[in-house]
This record gives C-alpha cells, sequence and structure tokens, in this order.
C-alpha cells in the first residue's frame, strides 16, 4: 500500500521559497542544521492535511508564541506600522500586508503523489462588510469605487480541497471564532487523519488519557504495552484511573513484575512517558499520517532501535505515514538499523541551506547503511 503523501512541494511558507520534496517513504525522518525547516515540514504537512483548517494554523502559531492570543481588544487596529500583521510568520519573508488592490502572493503546499492528492493556499485579500437579510452582515471584496477606506478589512483567503474560506485578520484574535472552527474541524469530515507530537507534548497526561480512550478495546492496547517493553520488560499492563467524579484529574498507571501494586507511569521516568505518547500516537494516526518533532527527546540511546522498530511495524500494520525530525545521531543510527530490518520504506530527508534556498537531499536504506557505516555527516 502507497504512503499517503509521495511527494510534497512547499511554496513561500516560512523558510521556504520553494521546496519538493520527491519520494518520501511509509516512515522518513528529517534531519538539518538549525534554522534549516525541519519542523516547518511538519507544519505545512499539518496544514495541508487539515485542509488549512484555522483552528491548525492558530495552534501551529501559538505553539511557536507567534500569536497574541487575545491581545488586541475589539476596535483595535489589525496592522501594524508599515504593513505588519499577525500571521505575517506564515509567509516567507515575513512580508508587509499589501495595500488595496495589490497582493502577496499565497504560500502553497501540495501533494502530488501519494495515496491522497491534496494541495491548500494561503493568500491576502481586502473586504467590506454590507447589509445581509434579516440583519446580517455579509463579507464582500473591497472595492475602492464602492466603499469608504475607512471600511476596507483586511484578511486572509484560504483556497482548500472543501472550497474557499475569507477570514478577516481580527477574527484570528477570537477566542469564540477559533473555538467554533475547531468545533467544526470535529464534526467535519478532514481530507486526512493527521496527529502531531510535539517535543514535549507526548507525555502530557491529559494528552495520554485522551489518546488512550481512543484506542481502548480496539485490540491495539497490547500491541502499545509489548512496545513499552522495549523500555521496561516487566510491564504487563497499562490503564487511566481517576477523572470525572474522583476529584482529580486521570492518570496513568502501570502495572509490572516486582511491584506489589500498580504505579503511575511517571514513576517509570520520561523515557516511558514519551514512548507511550509516541505509541498511542501512531495508534490514534490510523490510516493517516504522525508527525513527531525532535524524536529522541526523552528516549536513550539504547532503546531507540527497538522504538523505531516499532513504530516500522505499527506504521505498516495501521496503514500510518511517519514523519519525524531529529538532529542526533544516535536516532539516525537507530533509524538507520531499524530500516535496514523491514520492507517497509524508510527515507532519512537530510535539509541544507543554500544561499536563499533550503535543498533536500533523499537518502534511502543502501545510501543511509553506508553514511552511517562510514560515519558520513547526514544530520
Amino acid at each position: 500500500m502507497e504512503p499517503s503523501i509521495g511527494t510534497l512541494t512547499i511554496e513561500r511558507f516560512r523558510a521556504f521559497r520553494k521546496l519538493t520534496i520527491e519520494g518520501l517513504g511509509r516512515v522518513n525522518l528529517i534531519t538539518g542544521r538549525n534554522n534549516t525547516g525541519k519542523s516547518s515540514v511538519l507544519e505545512a504537512l499539518r496544514i495541508l492535511a487539515s485542509d488549512a483548517s484555522p483552528s491548525v494554523l492558530h495552534d501551529i502559531l501559538r505553539s511557536r508564541e507567534e500569536y497574541l492570543d487575545g491581545a488586541a481588544k475589539p476596535g483595535a487596529p489589525q496592522l501594524g506600522p508599515e504593513g505588519a500583521f499577525e500571521l505575517s510568520s506564515l509567509f516567507h519573508g515575513f512580508p508587509s500586508f499589501p495595500r488595496p488592490g495589490t497582493t502577496l502572493g499565497p504560500l502553497a503546499i501540495r501533494s502530488d503523489s501519494g495515496g491522497h492528492r491534496m494541495r491548500v493556499s494561503i493568500g491576502t485579500g481586502w473586504f467590506a462588510e454590507e447589509p445581509g437579510p434579516a440583519g446580517t452582515r455579509n463579507l464582500v471584496p473591497y472595492e475602492q469605487d464602492r466603499f469608504l477606506p475607512n471600511q476596507a478589512i483586511p484578511g486572509l483567503v484560504l483556497e482548500r480541497e472543501s472550497g474557499r474560506v475569507e477570514v478577516p485578520l481580527g477574527y484570528w484574535l477570537s477566542h469564540d471564532t477559533i473555538s467554533r472552527f475547531r468545533l467544526l474541524d470535529q464534526i467535519g469530515d478532514l481530507r486526512l487523519r493527521c496527529v502531531f507530537v510535539d517535543p514535549y507534548g507526548g507525555e502530557r497526561t491529559a494528552t495520554l488519557a485522551r489518546l488512550w480512550d481512543k484506542i481502548a478495546l480496539s485490540g491495539l492496547e497490547e500491541d502499545v504495552v509489548e512496545a513499552l517493553r522495549v523500555v521496561e520488560p516487566g510491564i504487563k499492563a497499562v490503564s487511566m484511573v481517576g477523572g470525572e467524579g474522583s476529584g482529580r484529574g486521570r492518570s496513568a498507571i502501570v502495572r509490572a513484575d516486582g511491584y506489589p501494586r500498580p504505579l503511575p507511569l511517571r514513576s517509570f521516568g520520561d523515557g516511558l512517558n514519551r514512548l507511550l505518547g509516541i505509541l498511542l500516537s501512531l495508534a490514534n494516526a490510523d490510516g493517516g499520517l504522525l508527525l513527531i518533532d525532535e524524536f529522541e527527546n526523552g528516549l536513550h540511546h539504547t532503546v531507540q532501535t527497538d522504538t523505531w522498530r516499532a513504530v516500522f511495524r505499527l506504521a505498516a500494520d495501521l496503514d500510518v505515514q511517519v514523519v519525524a525530525t531529529s538532529h542526533s545521531w544516535d536516532a539516525v543510527e537507530a533509524f538507520q538499523q531499524a530500516a535496514s530490518e523491514t520492507p517497509e520504506e524508510g527515507v532519512l530527508i537530510r535539509l541544507t541551506r543554500k544561499g536563499e534556498d533550503i535543498i533536500p537531499t533523499l537518502f534511502r536504506e543502501e545510501e543511509l547503511a553506508v553514511a552511517t557505516r562510514d560515519r558520513i555527516e547526514v544530520r
């Protein structure tokens, strides 16, 4: 079964003027020096998989502290000095918002091959409000001969597979608006299921409980527990306790050999928490996409090969395409070892900055084996 995304093209997004990665595999590891866009590739995939969901864009901006959430007051200017605007960090070069009558080249993300061919673009536009039926207000394109200058409203234009959406800049600072978009995501049919594991988020107890609930009684619990034995061989079972009516939040407990009673998962250290977060996220990405930022965080180098083996096996069983980032040589060596043992294709993508451009170099399993054997730098 072919991976969901075979070729990924990113234009005018973040650090990328244009980046094309051809030949993505079932499990992929992205490496590169700082500021070469490793995390930005994951962000682009999140945007593409969600069909440019405003709530996903909101989460991406907040995670980088690029979003003054709730800082704007009603009626406050939506553009700063010289056209600065809240979402400019998404666009290559941090551009100013264009004046009325001019446009800014949209950022575009697309998948041109693989099981899911998709495309989205995000551009800018100027709008105005005019009266609609029953006292409503309609957003229409701003025309200088129809509206006064103070009636012009700057906004983003999302061109998506599901249709065009126009969102005024002021709406991005509204908690109520983003909440409505998030609700639409929950009840809608996203283009491609996508689960994201940030460098630390997989260990949050609330996140683990939510992910565990989604696989409970599905038959995947034993697969997850078996993979956890990579870190702690004596583990027998995992469960979530507490929550509603208990007076405290839910927490994960573990039953293991040598202990008379179940213990909190956190008693076993950060590595087990990180691994459980990755495994549960993988199980919840069934048929879709799993994105892992800084794969090696919390994982001792001695368990990374077995962790990659579990990822390769579950990705094949569940038809999940995995894209992870790392700057660790241990993670690269472990990835190569696991990839050499499975028929599923593992691909390493090294991002290198050349002037204003970022160039991808792909290492398939045979090439990666040579690189790790001869200690050729691929990070």
